[in-house]
């Protein structure tokens, strides 16, 4: 078995999640017989508006909060203030690009990248964005500078954060 995705890729041409074994052709002419398994998964890119999720809004002033279920599992929510009440809206994770398995925090891999795209894309609605410009976000600059830095254990930081990873400014609309 190879030791890791980016060994298999340069390898074989494919890109595999070394968990569940799925992997995803890099143009529609390569055929994997790889040990992994033949299923597929597709997706194209750049996406097109209908490959984007469909994620909350994150307004400057929102807080988000980083835990974990009881099982490990990462759980993402936004705190909105509405009338002075807080009101919890979780972010569900749906279409993939870079990890299958799901968002991630703490260190720099796929689930990070992925947890930091559904963060921008909030940014990026709350501003009203038109979908087709949500990728002009530097979302892999914001995995670096925010996403990969917070504890394995969560944490709860003011989206005005994310503005100020992204180099946006932190007003709120």
């Amino acid at each position: 078995m190879y030791m890791n995705e980016r060994i298999h890729e340069e390898l074989c041409g494919c890109r595999v999640d070394i968990c569940t074994g799925i992997y995803t052709h890099l143009c529609e002419e390569h055929a994997c017989d790889c040990e992994f398994g033949s299923e597929q998964e597709e997706f194209s890119f750049p996406p097109t508006p209908n490959d984007i999720p469909d994620v909350p809004p994150i307004a400057p002033d929102d807080l988000i909060i980083f835990a974990r279920e009881r099982d490990g599992s990462p759980i993402v929510s936004i705190i909105r203030f509405q009338n002075g009440e807080p009101k919890s809206i979780k972010i569900q994770f749906a279409k993939w690009r870079h990890s299958p398995s799901g968002f991630e925090w703490g260190y720099g891999g796929s689930g990070p990248a992925e947890l930091a795209r559904y963060l921008a894309y909030g940014v990026a609605r709350h501003l009203n964005w038109p979908k087709e410009s949500w990728d002009n976000l530097d979302y892999q600059d914001l995995k670096w500078k925010v996403i990969a830095k917070i504890p394995h254990g969560g944490k709860v930081i003011g989206a005005q954060v994310l503005y100020e990873a992204l180099g946006l400014p932190t007003k709120s609309q």
